[in-house]
């Protein structure tokens, strides 16, 4: 492989100078810089960036632990995470957590070993190891911030939606339709901890259906699907769709916590026959752009997703840059995107 000293001999200039331009100085001639990078060229010299990192302490890289890659919401919050962090000169590092304190410790030692600058977390279920987590992360003086749920750390920025309104206003809606009997698609964390104020997503999404139910109308029945555990998917949805009916056969709308529970709710009711919205209103969570192509179009709960990730990625930079910059709460609004999915109740 090339190094430095073979681009700088061909070039005929100096390691110094070659160093310069690999770092975009802007002060070097432009008969040099062009002889540079030719040299590099007919190389094919590739810096060791790794190695640079041991020498500056800017390895220029940050890490960004999400639950999962593969699902809507999290490609949607990576690529606003990503694109950011891009146009600022960094390159970004995803890691799939599954939520398991295990895997994210993991990750983050792969973090110290690669030295790099600053991690926005999705933290893990157990708040003890990711607090731990961040503190090796800050001990070695990488900035962190955590997204789209916060634990709260002393000194740790967080950009979250609020999960607690989204879910109070989306039964609203359905309530403001006349829907008073109600099927609730949620998993096993959501359920067990609906009346607890602990900040895990999907509780905060249940507590407030909850609250909104007892506050808005003295007549609304909440029947809940199965306290599955796993993965938010479109079988789960179908299957927990399918359960709910058989249950309780006096449902007229389903609120689904994501929007993959609740197209897959759309496809159990089309296979049972049931006109969605005619018969069964169903409303989803999260305003994934897939949400805008099922039939009829999904009525979600809109997160601001891409602001969300992109918030996140500037309190980084923020923090990264400046490590005195001040600790910032974000917290962002939710809206109805009122679809085709959902009708009044006749």
């Amino acid at each position: 492989m090339a190094t430095i000293k073979d681009v700088a001999r061909v070039s005929g200039v100096s390691i110094a100078t070659v160093s310069r331009v690999l770092n975009e100085y802007p002060h070097v001639k432009p008969d040099m810089r062009a002889k540079v990078k030719r040299a590099i060229t007919e190389l094919n010299y590739a810096p060791n960036r790794l190695a640079s990192s041991f020498r500056t302490q800017q390895s220029r890289v940050v890490g960004v632990f999400l639950r999962q890659q593969r699902t809507p919401f999290s490609s949607a919050v990576a690529y606003a995470i990503e694109d950011t962090l891009f146009r600022a000169g960094y390159r970004v590092l995803i890691c799939s957590t599954n939520g398991d304190a295990d895997r994210e410790e993991t990750y983050v030692r792969s973090m110290l070993e690669l030295r790099t600058e600053g991690v926005i977390i999705r933290p893990s279920g157990s708040r003890a190891s990711t607090l731990r987590n961040v503190s090796m992360l800050r001990d070695a003086g990488i900035a962190v911030v955590f997204t789209d749920m916060w634990h709260k750390v002393p000194g740790v920025s967080g950009v979250v939606c609020d999960n607690f309104a989204g879910g109070h206003e989306g039964m609203r809606h359905l309530i403001e339709q006349g829907h008073r009997h109600i099927g609730v698609i949620a998993g096993q964390g959501a359920q067990l901890q609906k009346r607890i104020a602990i900040g895990n997503v999907g509780s905060e999404r249940v507590r407030g259906i909850l609250k909104a139910s007892q506050d808005l109308a003295s007549d609304v029945t909440l029947r809940f699907s199965h306290p599955f555990t796993g993965e938010s998917n479109l079988d789960v949805g179908r299957s927990e769709t399918h359960a709910l009916l058989d249950r309780h056969a006096g449902i007229t709308a389903i609120f689904a916590t994501t929007d993959m529970l609740a197209v897959g709710a759309m496809q159990a009711a089309h296979q049972r026959g049931i006109d969605v919205p005619g018969s069964l209103s169903v409303l989803g969570y999260d305003g994934i752009m897939e949400s805008g192509i099922t039939y009829p179009a999904l009525s979600t709960v809109r997160q601001p997703i891409h602001e969300m990730g992109q918030r996140a990625a500037q309190a980084l930079l923020a923090h990264m840059k400046y490590p005195e910059t001040a600790v910032q709460y974000i917290v962002l609004e939710n809206t109805i995107l009122a679809r085709g999915s959902t009708a009044p109740l006749f």
